[in-house]
This record gives C-alpha cells, sequence and structure tokens, in this order.
C-alpha cells in the first residue's frame, strides 16, 4: 500500500497543489481517490476535513486510512495528473478554531490547572472539555483575558517533527504514545502539543478568542468557543439583535438589560393576576354549568367543549365542578393536541381513570389518572363530541 504525503504537515497555507493518482476505488457515493501527495486535510483530531475541488470535481470527503488519505469523488478524474485546490475559506476558519484550542487550553491550564480531555470543532462554534465540573465565571474569564493576551502579542506558531522519544522528553501540555517522528506544534514561550491538525503561523492571526457558553456536567466543563471570524460574525448578531431591542424599548444599548428585566417582572405579574382571573372564571362557569346540569345516575353530569386556547381554564373548571356534591365533569378540549379532563365529587360512584381509559381506547390517544381525575389527549378533533357522549353512557 503507498503511503499519501501530506503536504499540510509542513505547509498549512498551501492553497493550490499537482499530485498523481495512484488508484481508485468504487464508493456509494462515487468514487474514493487515492493521490502520492496531498494537501487535503482528512477529518481527524476533532477537526472536520476540508473541502475543494480535485481536477474540478468538488470533493465530498476526506478521509484518514492508514498511511493513505482518501478522496471521495462523485466522478473519476479524468486523467491520471491532476490539480487540488483547498477551499481557503474554510481551511483558515480551521487553522483559526484549532489554534486557537491550543492557546485556550494552555490558559485554561496556566490559570487553573484544568486540563483539556476533549476538542470538538463544530460548524458553528467549537468546544473544550475541562478535566473539572468546578470552573466558575471568574476562572473563565481569566483564561479568555490571558488567551486572547497571547494572540495580541502576535506570538509565532511553528510547527516541527521529533523522533517519539525526544518528543516524550519535551514539556508536551499533552502526552503522546505515538511512535515514529512526531508533528509539534508550539505557539512560542506558551503552549507545546503534539497535534496533526492545520494552524495559522502567528497568534495574531487567530484573532479575538470568544467563549460564548459554559455547560457543567458530571467531573466535566465544557467550553464553547468561537475564533476569529466566527467571533466577528457573532458580535455582529450580537450587535444587530441589541440594537433591535434598544429600538423597541426606545432607549439606548446599555438600557436594555435593565428594561428587559422590569418588563420581564411585570409579565411575571400580569401573568399571575391572569391565572387568578381565569381561577375565579373558572369556579363562576363551574357553578352555574353544575346548577343547570341534568342528572345520571343521581349525579349532575356537566359536559362541555373548549375552544384550543382554554385548556388551562377547562382543567380548572374540572376541578371547580368536582368541589360541589354529586357532580361530574366530562370536559374536551380542541386543538392539536386535543385533551380530556374527567372529574367527580370526591369519593363517587364511578372510576373516572376506568371510563377515560375506555373512551381513549375507542377514539385513540393516552392518558391517566385517579378514581376521582383523570386526564388525556391525543384523539382527533373531530372525534371529540363523539368521545364525550360516549363517557356520558359509560357512566351508567
Amino acid at each position: 500500500m503507498a503511503r499519501t504525503e501530506r503536504l499540510y504537515f509542513t505547509d498549512c497555507y498551501l492553497r493550490e497543489f499537482q499530485a498523481r493518482v495512484i488508484r481508485t476505488s468504487p464508493d456509494a457515493k462515487g468514487v474514493r481517490v487515492f493521490l502520492d501527495r496531498t494537501a487535503f486535510y482528512p477529518e481527524s483530531g476533532g477537526q472536520p476535513a476540508d473541502h475543494g475541488t480535485l481536477a474540478g470535481i468538488p470533493v465530498l470527503e476526506v478521509v484518514n486510512e492508514g498511511e493513505e488519505v482518501a478522496h471521495l469523488l462523485r466522478d473519476n478524474p479524468a486523467s491520471e495528473s491532476v490539480q487540488g485546490i483547498i477551499d481557503w475559506t474554510r481551511r483558515f476558519d480551521h487553522m483559526q478554531q484549532h489554534t486557537g484550542q491550543h492557546v485556550l487550553s494552555a490558559a485554561f491550564e496556566r490559570t487553573g490547572g484544568y486540563k483539556t480531555v476533549s476538542f470538538h470543532l463544530g460548524t458553528d462554534a467549537s468546544t473544550i472539555d475541562l478535566d473539572s465540573d468546578r470552573v466558575g465565571a471568574k476562572q473563565i474569564e481569566k483564561a479568555e483575558e490571558l488567551a486572547n493576551q497571547i494572540v495580541f502579542e502576535n506570538r509565532p506558531v511553528q510547527i516541527s517533527f521529533r523522533p517519539s522519544a525526544e518528543a516524550g522528553e519535551m514539556d508536551l501540555r499533552k502526552p503522546t504514545f505515538r511512535e515514529g517522528d512526531i508533528r509539534l506544534v508550539e505557539v512560542q514561550g506558551f503552549d507545546l502539543s503534539a497535534c496533526g491538525g492545520t494552524h495559522v503561523s502567528q497568534t495574531g492571526a487567530i484573532g479575538l478568542i470568544s467563549i460564548r457558553k459554559v455547560d457543567h456536567t458530571k467531573g466535566l466543563t465544557r467550553v464553547v468557543f468561537l475564533c476569529g471570524s466566527r467571533a466577528l460574525r457573532r458580535a455582529r448578531q450580537d450587535f444587530a439583535i441589541l440594537s433591535e431591542a434598544a429600538r423597541i424599548f426606545s432607549t439606548g444599548l446599555e438600557s436594555v438589560p435593565e428594561l428587559i428585566s422590569k418588563q420581564a417582572q411585570e409579565l411575571r405579574e400580569a401573568a399571575r393576576l391572569r391565572d387568578r382571573l381565569i381561577e375565579d372564571l373558572a369556579e363562576l362557569e363551574a357553578l352555574q354549568w353544575w346548577q343547570s346540569a341534568p342528572e345520571r345516575g343521581g349525579s349532575r353530569v356537566v359536559r362541555r367543549l373548549f375552544e384550543a386556547e382554554e385548556g388551562k381554564k377547562a382543567k380548572m373548571v374540572a376541578h371547580a365542578v368536582a368541589k360541589h356534591a354529586s357532580a361530574i365533569a366530562l370536559l374536551g378540549v380542541k386543538g392539536k393536541p386535543t385533551a380530556l379532563f374527567f372529574s367527580q365529587s370526591p369519593g363517587g360512584n364511578v372510576n373516572m381513570a376506568e371510563v377515560l381509559k375506555q373512551t381513549l381506547a375507542k377514539f385513540g390517544g393516552k392518558g391517566g389518572g385517579t378514581r376521582d381525575f383523570a386526564q388525556g389527549g391525543g384523539l382527533a378533533e373531530s372525534h371529540l363530541e363523539e368521545a364525550l357522549a360516549f363517557a356520558e353512557v359509560l357512566l351508567g
């Protein structure tokens, strides 16, 4: 098996190259093309593969296959000699994110002793997982500030190769157990890591390193971050959103959080007042409907159908009806999904859970409950009236 010369190992800025097709093999998506040399980076180490063209044909995937690199194309190249062109926008974005990860991981280790246990470069954002779930806001801020200071200092990023025995004696941020020559990526005076990814040549090219989100899970802290052009685009989005909020509130950008907090409090108070009013209305309607309800088997049966937006009130009515003597409520709510609320006065003669079970068995849906109160739904809206009538028959 031939060995593919990986040009990106020594020149991450190579955008075009000439190569020779060694062999091809069929693939469900087209054809796998193997070259004597390539500048296309295959997906590896948390970094996605490069895109671009080979002999003018779009490269769909780039895959590590041992010593070889497979390029997945839809069609076979017409010639043995081919030109490869890297999608530079995508490549440089990955270089920014990956080098930024090295700097950020080193910053967390230097400021708090937190080690990076995994890295993922996503389409929209990148993540690192730290080996502790106790990384606080101040520690996050401290690491972010140090990482950006290294960016501002525009330190050289150098790539070198060392025998595994020699690399094992060096002060690597994370030990490597690979054999043979080890590719090392060094941020001058700050970080030294074994890595096969593509990187910028100066830290200034990383651009801003912006931490966007922090999630704590058992034993780990996941840090979501953006670098360079991604950070710039997100900053623009943030500014546009904040500006629109300021326009809506007719205030300056700096006053938006205070006004949102005030509006949220007012909405919570309005919601509480609304719920009290709905509850009062439910009590009143329940009394009126109970008083005028026909009797069946010694109980007054309130059978009603509510509109979709009245779901909360319908449930309140069911409970309110049950407060009266010898009462049963069979209530349905339109909408998607539909809902059913069956209730009776405490200690009544009917098992409402069983009535609901039989009704749903006939008309579809699911639900459950107790002897005095049951709820469910999911049946077709067109069957609601029929379902309530059927439930009333089951009362005996």
